[in-house]
Order: structure tokens, then C-alpha cells, then sequence
């Protein structure tokens, strides 16, 4: 009984601490839906997916035990799953600092954009997460903008060709 006060107590701190990030963080989310049907400022922006396309429906997958549907959409969400459940029994059960969790977090996000360059470079335009939105903002104001990003990635992938063979 006094453990689990303990545990409330330390998730009660945190809603304090944190509820007006979660509330910002919730209007952002409804107002860039209503807006643009979107949520990622990059895609908003540029119709491009960003590092972390794809992620929170590969740790959602990951948590429901849809494994290959998970890996699909990154399997780097498998990491922050597991991340994110080291930090919740280091901070709620034991009631400590998750030691490492801050330098944990940087390789991945390092592998993220290791993976998002290749992603990029091997199925972009196509495959779900790697599609391009269109109505985006840059193809709003710049005639031809689609066709220019179109270009410039055949330029990368013929120059990647004869780099790597």
C-alpha cells in the first residue's frame, strides 16, 4: 500500500511538473490536424517525412505485439519502447534516476537519421512512412517544387551509384 502512494505520488509530480507541455503539445496536435492533416511540422512544411516518421506507429505496434508491422514502419521503435519502459520503472517503481537514458537517447536519435538516409535513398517516394504529402506549404509558394525534389533525388541516387557501384 505504501509502495503504490509512493508510485501515484511520483506520477502525480510529473503530471504537475509536465501537464502544461502535455496540454500545449495536445493543441498543437489538434490544431496542425485541422489545419494542415498533419501533425509533423517537416511534412507541413516541406512534404517530406522526417527521422522520425513512422515512429510512433512502430512503438505502438511494437507495445501490441505486432512485431513485423512494427519493424515496417521503423525498427528502431523497439528502442524507444524499451527506453521509455527502463525510464518508467527506474522513475515510477523504483523510484531512481534512469542512469544513461539521456546518451541512450542520443544514438538513437543518430541512428534515426542514419536510417532516414537510406530510407530517403531507397524508397522515397512511395513506401508508408517514406510518401510525400502534397500540399504542403514549399509546393504552395514554389511552381514545380515536387518536380525539383523529384530531380535533385535522381541526381543523389545516380551519384550514390557511381560512388558505391
Amino acid at each position: 500500500m505504501k509502495r503504490g502512494r509512493a508510485i501515484a505520488a511520483r506520477v502525480g509530480q510529473d503530471i504537475r511538473s509536465y501537464g502544461g507541455f502535455v496540454l500545449l503539445f495536445l493543441l498543437y496536435d489538434l490544431a496542425s490536424h485541422l489545419l494542415f492533416g498533419a501533425f509533423c511540422p517537416y511534412r507541413i512544411l516541406t512534404g517530406l517525412p522526417c527521422p522520425g516518421c513512422g515512429m510512433t506507429r512502430s512503438v505502438v505496434c511494437f507495445a501490441l505485439g505486432q512485431f513485423s508491422r512494427g519493424w515496417q514502419y521503423s525498427p528502431l521503435g523497439i528502442f524507444w519502447l524499451l527506453l521509455a519502459l527502463y525510464f518508467c520503472v527506474a522513475r515510477y517503481l523504483l523510484g531512481k534516476p534512469a542512469k544513461g537514458l539521456l546518451p541512450a537517447a542520443g544514438v538513437l536519435i543518430g541512428l534515426m537519421i542514419v536510417f532516414y538516409l537510406y530510407r530517403m535513398y531507397r524508397f522515397f517516394p512511395g513506401e508508408v512512412p517514406m510518401e510525400y504529402t502534397r500540399g504542403n506549404l514549399l509546393e504552395r509558394v514554389i511552381p514545380g517544387y515536387f518536380g525539383l525534389l523529384q530531380e535533385m533525388l535522381e541526381r543523389l541516387r545516380a551519384l550514390g551509384a557511381a560512388y558505391f557501384g
